[in-house]
């Protein structure tokens, strides 16, 4: 690699971890801060509409969240906003049709809490309508960090404020989801004024338009199944637990938000079909898999001793549910790098869609069985081991793949060896 191809990448990859640094410092003060407006219990139902909400959220992205930053990569740039615009229209039909059910559901798991249910459906889906994939696709990290993470912190800034100086969740909501709907409309008016083909316009049928997108949603919403399903298993048959869970969890999505900027890269970087996209997937495997292996080691050892300080001492995660978490997170590293940057280029997105039902199959029902029995490490191990099926299977059709271009010299990926 050049000096000046250095340079691009180095600048490229520290312009994402500006936007993912900021959201998660604020995600991780935020956990004394609320603690201690609201208490632990009502911090843990906060949690849990959250990690709800995500599942819901999956439903209305549809697949663009993941794979619509390596298709922005490889389309046309004239043919970007149009791209961007039709999965909007989409996108906002989904909401509508999602967010009653949600909040439903959420009325359900939270006993009877219906501000919370029904503000917290309302504003953890309104991030899945934003621009961030988009930008993310165009390789512009500023315009990540300009137009959707900095009306998102501000937002989430003046609710932490507003909480503590009134002791009610309800603020950290409504203030969180101002900032949602600055980031959603700013970015999409950002978008729109990019430059574009006139000529281009996409007609693409609604229903259409949402069956292209079959195998990305159904792997998203596989994978959100069994993300999700521990959260809800300890809520339903350990709800004593489910604050310590919570925290271990909450820790882990951190970590998951921290690998961020690398996934985003990548998911730039290597679809770019200049011949030499086959070294870059073997790149990007080889560096998710060890800094999977290093982050995970990090996430076992330190959160036992940062969830006790975040919680000022009153919550404590075990390392024997640590460990496990920390081993999932190699399978997710993997898998976020080899499924959404590089089966994604290649079109193998039902690859996607196979890999989380294999995780979802073998995991969902250890998930289920562990917390009927009672214990949380084992709900923690059956999330590894779900996490470690979906990234093995991916490595092994991105093996199987690189080995079919390279006895096909005209293949997409090029002539490289």
């Amino acid at each position: 690699m050049s000096y000046a191809g250095a340079r691009r990448t180095v600048g490229r990859l520290s312009g994402f971890t500006v936007s993912v640094l900021l959201v998660t410092l604020l995600g991780i003060v935020s956990i004394p801060v609320l603690t201690a407006s609201v208490g632990d219990i009502a911090w843990g139902r906060l949690a849990l509409v959250q990690t709800v909400a995500q599942f819901g959220g999956i439903l209305v992205a549809f697949g663009w969240g993941a794979v619509g930053a390596a298709t922005v990569a490889g389309i046309p740039v004239g043919r970007r906003p149009a791209f961007f615009r039709r999965s909007l229209q989409a996108r906002a039909w989904l909401y509508a049709c999602v967010f009653p059910v949600l909040a439903l559901l959420l009325i359900i798991l939270t006993r009877g809490e219906l501000l919370i249910s029904i503000l917290g459906a309302a504003v953890y889906l309104l991030p899945y309508l934003g621009a961030n994939w988009y930008f993310t696709g165009e390789g512009r990290p500023k315009r990540l960090l300009l137009f959707d993470t900095a009306p998102t912190v501000g937002g989430a800034v003046l609710g932490l404020v507003g909480t503590w100086m009134t002791g009610e969740l309800w603020v950290y909501l409504l203030f969180q989801g101002l900032g949602y709907v600055a980031a959603v409309t700013i970015s999409a008016l950002i978008v729109q004024r990019s430059p574009q083909d006139a000529e281009f316009v996409d007609r693409t049928p609604l229903k259409a338009l949402l069956a292209s997108q079959r195998h990305a949603v159904s792997a998203t919403l596989v994978s959100g199944l069994y993300v999700t399903l521990p959260m809800i298993a300890v809520q339903a048959f350990l709800p004593g637990l489910q604050p310590m869970y919570a925290y271990a969890d909450r820790l882990f999505k951190y970590a998951s938000i921290a690998f961020l900027p690398i996934q985003q890269f990548f998911q730039s970087w290597v679809p770019v079909d200049d011949g030499g996209r086959r070294r870059r997937m073997r790149i990007a495997t080889l560096a998710a898999i060890a800094i999977g292996i290093i982050a995970g080691a990090l996430i076992a050892v330190l959160s036992p001793w940062v969830s006790t300080l975040l919680s000022v001492g009153k919550i404590t995660v075990p390392i024997s549910v640590s460990l496990p978490l920390g081993v999932a997170f190699i399978g997710i590293a993997t898998a976020a790098v080899v499924g959404y940057a590089c089966l994604v280029s290649l079109g193998r997105v039902r690859a996607l869609a196979v890999s989380t039902a294999v995780g979802a199959a073998v995991g969902a029902p250890l998930i289920i069985l562990f917390a009927i029995i009672g214990s949380v490490p084992a709900v923690a191990w059956a999330v590894a081991i779900s996490e470690l099926c979906v990234a093995g299977y991916q490595l092994m059709v991105l093996r199987g793949a690189l080995h079919e271009s390279a006895a096909r010299p005209n293949d997409l990926l090029g002539g490289e060896s």
